[in-house]
């Protein structure tokens, strides 16, 4: 399994191209046929996100069919798609729709490619940061398939550095990552943390926790 964990784009006119046209070269290189588009973490959406408009707007690879996991005709479909799972502020909401259907979960444990944006790269790790009803913070359970981790995007920007030391010794993660916007952290799974390459010019942090 190939992971690209964005620190996603703060939003400007011209960041959120940026980042979209960087995940279009990585879709393109993989070659895949299918890219199916989680976007739980956003529960207020907008027309053109589920319609699929805003991804065909700035993404131009024709062959590539876009399903959304919204959709059960579009699940139904479904073939060892690569997984694009978008940002947003329902990172819980997103946690809990996926661990809710089985499906779901057996599409992304047996992806051979996986893009995450900001709070999808937040809820592969062991823990995540969230937001509850009342805009608490809380530290849950991610999914898990980045062990003894916990990650923190948009990370210089808005000025994570002591957030993130904070949650590894909340939650005595070894492994904490920081990843800025318009960034991408690149690794097969089996090879992480020890070895991984970036995308874009932001910056990628990995703090040891030795305790």
């Amino acid at each position: 399994m190939k992971l690209y964990l964005f620190g996603w784009a703060e939003i400007t006119s011209n960041d959120v191209p940026a980042e979209l046209k960087l995940i279009e070269q990585v879709i393109k290189e993989t070659g895949v046929k299918q890219v199916l588009h989680i976007p739980f973490a956003r529960t207020i959406a907008t027309e053109e996100e589920r319609s699929g408009d805003r991804f065909h707007r700035y993404i131009h690879l024709e062959w590539v069919e876009y399903l959304n996991a919204e959709n059960p005709d579009d699940l139904a479909k479904a073939e060892s798609p690569l997984i694009l799972i978008s940002g947003g502020s329902e990172s819980l909401n997103l946690v809990k729709k996926i661990q809710a259907s089985e499906q779901l979960l057996s599409l992304i444990t047996h992806a051979k490619y996986i893009i995450g944006e900001s709070a999808w790269a937040k809820s592969l790790a062991q823990y995540a940061r969230v937001l509850d009803e009342n805009k608490n913070r809380l530290l849950i359970p991610g999914l898990n398939l980045l062990k003894d981790t916990i990650i923190e995007p948009h990370y210089t920007q808005q000025n994570r550095q002591q957030i993130l030391e904070d949650e590894m010794q909340e939650t005595w993660m070894k492994y904490g990552i920081g990843i800025d916007c318009i960034t991408a952290m690149v690794f097969n799974l089996d090879e992480f943390p020890l070895k991984y390459e970036k995308i874009g010019d932001g910056n990628i942090e990995i703090k040891i926790n030795n305790d």
